[in-house]
């Protein structure tokens, strides 16, 4: 679990395909390093993942072929900076908001600079993904929690701090990019529980209530005892 506040930038050292289902990639970093060990999670652009080798200077993961096609991993290249988090650890600070690391996927940039509102950053969405999102809402772009500014019919809009822009990846993203979106979870609870809470009639007949309401309804012009009746 995390949190969305970027604990410092790393860079790509290498990048290692194993094989058809898993690739190495080797990152430089100072912070994280120190702090986890072999086995220890970490927010890499997002996306969790589990340490499986650590070096002086470096933390090497293996990455399976499902996580690449989802995210943007797989555009990474030697020399590559990417947003790090150290999971968090109980007790610690929630300053963010909860952040799971499985990503939604990978969404297209689609303006990002400063404006006369000042620093914006807009994201395209899928038709779908609306429904969850709502302004003043949190989101993650690339492990990095964000407010939502506003939402328009094909991308939301979100504004920077300047303390943003210097702590993490998201000033180098140029139109046309991608980066990883995770809805925010508690958002999407809300929204199943609320759905999921909606009675219909159809709904009543699917569980059986319409079959015992017609019992009920019989019994009663037969004038039978029904106070045992479920």
């Amino acid at each position: 679990m995390f949190t969305g506040i970027i604990t410092e930038i790393g860079t790509v050292k290498g990048i290692l395909r194993k094989d058809s289902s898993m690739t190495r990639i080797e990152l430089y970093c100072k912070k994280v390093q120190d702090s986890l060990d072999v086995g220890g999670s970490v927010s890499v652009n997002g996306v969790c993942l589990s340490i499986v080798e650590k070096k002086k200077d470096a933390l090497s993961f293996d990455v399976v072929a499902n996580t690449l096609r989802k995210t943007n991993l797989k555009r990474l290249k030697a020399s590559n900076k990417v947003n790090l988090e150290s999971a968090l650890k109980l007790g610690d600070t929630l300053s963010g908001h909860m952040v799971s690391g499985h990503v939604d996927g990978e969404r297209m940039v689609k303006a990002n600079g400063a404006s006369s509102k000042g620093w914006v950053m807009d994201i395209t969405l899928l038709a779908e993904e609306k429904k969850y999102l709502i302004p003043k809402g949190s989101v993650a772009i690339d492990g990095v929690s964000l407010t939502i500014g506003e939402i328009y019919p094909r991308f939301m809009r979100m504004y920077l701090i300047p303390h943003t822009l210097e702590k993490t990846t998201l000033q180098l993203k140029k139109a046309g990019d991608y980066v990883n979106l995770e809805i925010d979870m508690m958002a999407k609870y809300a929204r199943e529980k609320s759905s999921a809470s909606n009675i219909t009639m159809d709904s009543l007949r699917d569980k059986g209530f319409m079959v015992r309401r017609a019992l009920l309804a019989h019994h009663e012009s037969a004038g039978k005892d029904i106070l045992h009746l479920e």
